[in-house]
């Protein structure tokens, strides 16, 4: 299988992947005792730790998007990931999704991008909407929709069945950096570095920057964002493949009260 088509083929089944968990419509119990509260002094510092140094209470590791997600009452997520070569190649895909918890209903959007120049004459590029609305749900865009209903047991197996998968994007060695504020959420920032790139193959990574936030309340992730730039050999060498690959996670609105309307073209067929 050619190199392209190969990036272009794991990069839509991690998408694939990821979607189907942070769509899952279940609350998980959050049954976990808090670890006590270590109360500082007035003339104790508040400065954040140095890069790389951890305070004792600080926790580096996510809670999978499922659970995170899972505990909160609404949402507005976004996924993307972009993916090129020095063929030519491309992958974008961004994916955004609006769920209430509590009411079980949500809205998704799905917008891709795509070029291999080999097959291709021109870029290709699609949006699709999708709902979720009770038992109803309707995919579709403009004028075109599909309508389905199911059942209540139908569904309930359907979230029992996704309930199965959790996800946790790919984090090495953190470091610390400090505290912050993103989208009104008081978060940990941590940096990461991918590990192992060019270990069995010669390639090297000329940009390598991993960046995450996590909640400090729930440590379920706020923003992540990875960029990577791999070339197959060593810069100025003739066999010298370039890729670019990047990701991210944005996690906004949350706990903020949403309600969804189905679109007026999404009617039951009446055939």
């Amino acid at each position: 299988m050619k190199k392209q088509k190969l990036i272009k083929i794991v990069f839509i089944l991690i998408t694939v992947f990821i979607v189907m968990a942070c769509n899952l419509p279940i609350n998980l119990q959050k049954d976990k005792e808090n670890d006590a509260q270590v109360t500082e002094g007035s003339d104790q510092s508040t400065e954040a730790p140095a890069q790389g140094i951890f305070k004792e209470e600080v926790d580096p590791n996510p809670v999978g998007l499922q659970e995170g997600l899972g505990s909160l009452d609404s949402y507005n997520l976004t996924l993307y990931m972009y993916s090129d070569d020095s063929t030519g190649t491309l992958s974008e895909i961004t994916e955004t999704i609006e769920r209430s918890v509590v009411d079980k209903n949500q809205h998704t959007t799905t917008v891709q991008r795509s070029f291999d120049p080999q097959n291709d004459e021109e870029e290709n590029s699609s949006t699709e909407e999708g709902y979720m609305i009770g038992n109803v749900s309707c995919t579709g865009s403009g004028e075109e929709w599909t309508y389905d209903e199911m059942t209540s047991q139908e569904k309930e197996m359907l979230y029992i069945y996704k309930g199965m998968v959790d996800v946790l994007p790919l984090i090495d060695n953190p470091e610390f950096v400090g505290e912050e504020t993103v989208n009104g959420v008081d978060t940990n920032h941590f940096t990461f570095k991918v590990a192992g790139i060019g270990d069995t193959s010669g390639s090297v990574a000329t940009v390598n920057q991993g960046d995450y936030w996590l909640a400090k309340d729930g440590n379920y992730i706020v923003n992540y964002h990875l960029k990577l730039q791999v070339q197959s050999a060593a810069e100025g060498s003739a066999e010298a493949e370039t890729s670019n690959i990047e990701l991210a996670i944005d996690l906004k609105n949350i706990n903020v009260p949403i309600t969804f309307t189905l679109p007026e073209y999404c009617v039951p067929s009446s055939d």
